[in-house]
């Protein structure tokens, strides 16, 4: 069991392994041509800001999460290096640190911080968190990440599906808290998420995240699923009024009415008039 002294005592010799004095872009590199890219450096958090996943399906920033009606980097930074990297090039160990300012009691401004520990996948980007920081601190044995208790990880099992997710907010009665709850659990960025779960084997599941993210308030995050969602359901109902409610609340109403009228025309051709909302019909007047 670790006493306190320990933990502290791993956590800063963790760091000091983790951290990087230049500023110079960091390339971790898997097999088949993908890396993970880590760039500017925040010598007061310690950590990268800014890290880019490049794959065969692409390039997506992981750990970026827009908040309310801006985007937002702010947060979280994240370090790693090529020993951390599995032998077979699948996975890499990464720390991320959820670091800010907080007012105390006295109106002081103090820095505050969390640090956990996560497993990207060089093959898609996916990110899986381990537990704590304690976890990073240990080494690749094989394929499987030992850490210094002696417990060892198998990265292709756990995560929160958006089955998962869903069922876990099912019973929270308050939109805010719903989509925090949510919100928390895709802090390695929608793409990420995407990648651990595929979007066209869970349409309707990811069209209620988006939802419950909208009513929250986090428009910016629903369009990121919304606009996953009609390349792949393009057709779907549903997904017109919520596509086109986000876009209105957004302000980008020139936007959004193509998506209204879609839903009213598919809407008449069902004979559902009558369920059409009366926002629908104000906005398009």
């Amino acid at each position: 069991m670790f006493n306190k002294y320990h933990t502290v005592t791993l956590l800063v010799l963790l760091f000091a392994r983790l951290s990087h004095a230049d500023t110079e872009p960091l390339d971790i590199n898997g097999g088949n041509d993908s890396a993970l890219r880590f760039r500017n450096f925040d010598e007061k958090y310690g950590g990268w800001r800014d890290i880019e996943y490049k794959g065969v399906a692409g390039a997506f920033n992981i750990y970026m999460v827009p908040s309310k009606m801006a985007p937002s980097e702010e947060g979280i930074v994240a370090n790693s290096d090529i020993d951390m990297v599995s032998p077979d090039k699948k996975y890499v160990i990464v720390q991320r640190t959820n670091a800010g300012e907080v007012i105390d009691e006295e109106g002081n401004k103090i820095m505050s911080s969390q640090a956990y520990c996560d497993a990207v996948s060089l093959e898609t980007g996916c990110v899986k968190n381990v537990g704590s920081a304690l976890q990073c601190d240990g080494a690749w044995q094989g394929q499987k990440w030992k850490i210094t208790t002696g417990e060892t990880f198998d990265f292709s099992k756990g995560g929160m599906s958006p089955q998962y997710l869903l069922s876990e907010v099912a019973n929270v009665s308050s939109n805010e808290s719903r989509s925090d709850s949510l919100r928390d659990s895709l802090f390695m960025g929608v793409p990420s998420y995407m990648a651990c779960y595929p979007p066209e084997k869970s349409i309707s599941e990811y069209n209620d995240i988006g939802f419950y993210f909208a009513q929250g308030g986090e428009h910016l995050l629903a369009m990121q699923i919304y606009s996953r969602l009609l390349s792949l359901a393009p057709d779907r109902v549903p997904l017109k009024l919520n596509v086109a409610d986000s876009l209105w609340a957004l302000g980008k109403h020139d936007e959004a009415k193509p998506y209204y009228i879609a839903y009213r025309e598919a809407m008449l051709k069902k004979g559902g008039v009558n369920k059409i909302p009366k926002r629908v019909v104000e906005r398009l007047n």
